[in-house]
């Protein structure tokens, strides 16, 4: 099965390398950041309201992601038989409404459609104090500051999984010295709780991103409520009974250097341990979940990239893979349009088992 993993990659990547003389200017990209999420808003925040009339104040973006893919499952257990699966699909929708109510006063809504479910991912109002005072808040549902999830690949990267938090939040935050220093906090009532407890705001969030130079940016953050991060979520066997919220943390770097290459670096962890059962069915151990992403990209063309990843994850389980490498091509043929090709080799926690994927994946964004 394996060598049709490597034939299936090959027949793809070739389709790429041929039709690179008709590439178009663009520069390829991977899953957009938190950083970049920002930085769309902060471009939002900066356009100027045209006319009186309600459709000067819109902006409509949007994204349409395609996939296919193939994988392969191997348990160590002979008594589980081996898994192979592939698919096409349409893997996500993401229509973005943008409203320039005042020059200080910016209104989205991000609907998207992923899983076969259609939900409004985010819906906020953002306040800023413009050049007179660089502060900020953004109250409404949004990704909370926590974490960066930064990479050039298809699939997300274990940070991602383990820490990324959608909620309804209140975030506030303040820049300094020409916008390279940015302080962010916010608070929302987060998916788990401690037994007992009320359905109350019970989460915080801080984070603290700077850009010293061109081509470095690095940050820490903080989360009271690592448990309530939404995929992670989904594992914690009871998250509404929890023996008491454990909190977590995460640092990231990216440099850009050469012109030509890019490097990502990031770490998320639990500051104290889970109590054994809780975040694993029938686990006899108390677990301190941590992950880490590192990844280097180097443009061979304008608009063509090679992107390698190594990362992992302890106390994963069958959750995070406790070793993950892999490689992707991406290549921006059209404006706005890009194609990429991901394979994907992950080891989980005592050999339990390996899995072997691989994804090509069309996006268009508008």
């Amino acid at each position: 099965m394996r060598r049709s993993v490597v034939a299936w990659g090959c027949l793809v990547l070739s389709m790429v390398w041929i039709g690179a003389a008709r590439a178009a200017e663009e520069k390829t990209g991977g899953v957009r950041s938190l950083e970049e999420r920002v930085a769309q808003l902060e471009e939002s925040m900066g356009r100027k309201v045209e006319g009186p009339g309600w459709f000067d104040r819109i902006g409509v973006s949007g994204l349409v992601e395609v996939e296919a893919g193939y994988g392969e499952v191997d348990y160590d257990d002979p008594a589980l038989e081996d898994e192979d699966s592939s698919d096409v699909d349409l893997a996500t929708v993401e229509l973005a409404v943008d409203a320039k109510i005042h020059a200080n006063v910016e209104g989205h809504v991000l609907f998207k459609y992923e899983d076969d479910d259609l939900l409004v991912d985010e819906g906020y109002i953002a306040l800023n104090g413009g050049e007179a005072l660089p502060a900020y808040l953004i109250a409404g549902k949004q990704y909370v500051p926590f974490g960066n999830f930064e990479t050039h690949f298809v699939t997300d990267p274990n940070t991602l999984v383990l820490g990324e938090t959608n909620e309804g939040a209140a975030v506030a935050g303040y820049r300094f010295f020409d916008e390279k220093l940015d302080l962010s906090a916010g608070a929302f009532n987060g998916d788990a709780q401690e037994a007992g407890d009320d359905d109350h705001i019970n989460s915080f969030v801080a984070a603290v991103k700077a850009n010293p130079f061109e081509g470095l940016d690095l940050g820490v953050s903080y989360i009271s409520n690592l448990a309530g991060a939404d995929s992670f979520n989904e594992v914690v066997v009871d998250p509404e009974n929890l023996d008491a919220l454990v909190a977590g943390w995460s640092a990231f770097v990216t440099l850009r250097f050469l012109e030509r290459f890019k490097l990502v670096g990031e770490y998320v962890a639990a500051v104290d341990d889970f109590e054994a059962g809780e975040i694993y069915a029938g686990d006899t151990q108390a677990r301190k979940p941590s992950a880490w992403n590192t990844e280097l990209g180097l443009a061979l063309l304008e608009n063509l990239e090679l992107a390698v990843r190594y990362g992992g994850a302890d106390d994963g389980a069958d959750f995070l893979p406790e070793t993950q490498c892999g490689a992707v091509v991406n290549w921006g043929f059209f404006k706005s349009t890009n194609l990429a090709l991901e394979y994907l080799h992950g080891e989980y926690e005592d050999d339990t088992q390996t899995t072997d994927a691989v994804t090509a994946q069309l996006a268009v964004e508008f």
